[in-house]
């Protein structure tokens, strides 16, 4: 994989979802709640985050103030995220989810996402 290949495709990926939380925040909340409601479903997409955040950080493992620093954080997170769903007790998960399934946190969210997602792309199509 070229090394501008991960930030394009993150940039992009963060971009687009960033802009569509924003925007669709109140419809992608309920599905939020259904998520976690659904064990077998949160089962696979814990392993699915720590599956990539591992091919990231095993690529890209050094944080720091550079491209490659942002893209080991996103990668610790999935690490962190999905190691956290599949070892916490199901009801503290819900606890949660719950404390922060809000409109707040998804506009946030979203404009970090799309912060990232425009520094990223930037940065990986060389127009910086």
């Amino acid at each position: 994989m070229s090394s501008l290949m991960l930030p394009q495709l993150l940039g992009l990926y963060f971009l687009i979802v960033g802009v569509i939380v924003v925007a669709r925040r109140a419809s992608i909340m309920p599905a939020l709640s259904q998520i976690v409601a659904n064990r077998p479903l949160l089962l696979v997409i814990s392993l699915a985050e720590l599956l990539a955040g591992l091919a990231i950080i095993l690529n890209y493992s050094e944080v720091s103030f550079t491209t490659e620093g942002v893209i080991a954080v996103i990668g610790w997170m999935l690490v962190v995220e999905g190691i956290l769903y599949l070892a916490t007790p199901m009801r503290v998960v819900q606890k949660f989810i719950k404390a922060f399934n809000k409109q707040e946190w998804y506009a946030a969210g979203g404009v970090l996402a799309v912060v990232i997602g425009a520094y990223l792309s930037i940065v990986g199509f060389g127009m910086m």
